[in-house]
């Protein structure tokens, strides 16, 4: 895994002020990476010393008192634990199937994947299903098929993409699963896969994306670009 968010969204995340489809697709990658999972840990410590140490006398009584509080309704319950039974949680597994495969979704798609919208077939070889979440951004699953090259492209505003399944490569390297990438306006690009290793991606999208080369030009009437 070489792509991670940058410092600024983990810090974001770990303070609760990212936006939630964002929130979504760190939360799938943090998943994954080990790295990004121990600093958000780490960050979130820091926030807490901080409350801490800026917390007055009167905020450290209650707090002494919520404790006192606890440590009498944890010896309660150890007192009890003959009568407590503990039932496993079950680890289910979510899927969903595309061009007649079946990809596992990270647990942090499990509760939002009822809200996954059909699937759209672009030529039959790159397919997109929307996450409506009532949310400004588009977010979408986007299927590109192996030996696939998606015509280049710009965008209006911010793409965000977490390789799920499979990798693609474009002209700033190889993406694998769990690799977090941003594009904006700045950057153009030509996604495409190898040949036979197909591709599942997040992506969240703050405008259309535009396209810059060839006859895909023409998503672009009327300014509109383009939604996957």
């Amino acid at each position: 895994m070489n792509y991670h968010p940058t410092t600024e969204m983990l810090a974001a995340y770990s303070n609760g002020t990212i936006d939630a489809c964002n929130g979504l697709t760190l939360a799938a990658h943090l998943e994954k990476c080990h790295h990004c999972h121990d600093l958000v840990t780490e960050l979130e410590a820091q926030a807490a010393k901080q409350q801490i140490e800026s917390a007055t006398i009167d905020d450290a009584e209650m707090a002494l008192s919520a404790n006192d509080n606890l440590l009498s309704g944890m010896f309660d319950n150890i007192t009890n634990m003959d009568r407590i039974t503990f039932t496993p949680k079950s680890e289910t597994k979510v899927t969903v199937e595309v061009n007649g495969k079946q990809f596992e979704l990270p647990k942090a798609l499990h509760r939002v994947s009822k809200h996954l919208g059909e699937w759209k077939n672009y030529g039959g070889k790159v397919y997109s299903a929307h996450l409506d979440l009532n949310e400004s951004e588009r977010v979408s699953l986007l299927y590109i098929a192996a030996g696939v090259q998606v015509p280049q492209h710009t965008h209006k505003g911010v793409e965000t993409t977490l390789v799920l399944h499979g990798n693609f490569s474009d002209e700033s390297g190889q993406y694998k699963p769990g690799d977090f990438t941003v594009a904006d306006a700045s950057i153009k690009h030509t996604p495409k896969t190898e040949e036979g290793q197909d591709c599942l991606c997040l992506t969240v999208l703050s405008e259309p994306m535009v396209f810059t080369q060839g006859v895909a030009r023409i998503f672009n009437l009327f300014g509109r670009g383009m939604y996957p």
